[in-house]
């Protein structure tokens, strides 16, 4: 079996979607961790939630991560099964999803001053928590950034598939085919052929 150039892209392509896959999982676990956080951090301040600033950040991320994982599954499905049709269609839809979440990460994580809000909302009540909301806030805009890079190249790759053109037939099938002249029948019945006798008298001579 011999690999070729697109046999080496597919299995990228399976691979990057099996790790973002892994990233989109780890960004549920944690906004849905940064949300329990935040919900006792506000029973805390004896505030109710209704009131309070929502944490638009968590719910950002917490988007992001689910439509990651879905759209690595759908990628890691067309990965298996090329075809020029449904990479044209993974290729639009990841190029609008990656708009979409661009814009909201750059929208909500990067134009709001997050650290800002949070220390007008607390009035200096509490600074050790401040600290550690902006830590986490920074966390998630540097896995946001990442995410979005790593969709990026998966589409890079996809890309280049389809530029690759329809697969063939013998894709990748180096396959030997024996040749059935020189096999062990073959042989024995020549060899049998030419131990015939082909003379009249050498009949005779064997009879008794």
């Amino acid at each position: 079996m011999v690999y070729c150039l697109r046999c080496c892209l597919s299995f990228a392509m399976r691979a990057s979607n099996l790790i973002v896959n892994f990233f989109g999982m780890g960004m549920i676990i944690y906004s849905l961790w940064l949300l329990k956080l935040w919900i006792q951090f506000v029973n805390e301040l004896s505030i109710s939630s209704s009131s309070f600033l929502r944490p638009w950040f968590i719910y950002t991320f917490l988007g992001t991560g689910i439509i990651v994982c879905m759209n690595a599954l759908y990628g890691h499905m067309v990965a298996n099964c090329i075809s020029k049709i449904a990479l044209f269609i993974y290729i639009l839809f990841s190029c609008f999803i990656l708009s979409i979440q661009t814009a909201l990460i750059v929208a909500i994580m990067f134009k709001i001053d997050w650290p800002a809000v949070i220390s007008r909302c607390l009035d200096g009540t509490d600074d050790a928590l401040q600290n550690m909301l902006d830590f986490h806030i920074k966390v998630c805009q540097l896995i946001g950034i990442a995410i979005l890079v790593a969709q990026a190249k998966v589409l890079v790759i996809a890309t280049v598939l389809l530029a690759l053109g329809p697969q063939p037939k013998n894709h990748c099938s180096n396959v030997a085919t024996q040749d059935f002249r020189y096999s062990f029948l073959v042989i024995g019945s020549e060899s049998q052929t030419s131990i015939t006798p082909s003379a009249p008298g050498f009949a005779r001579r064997i009879q008794f």
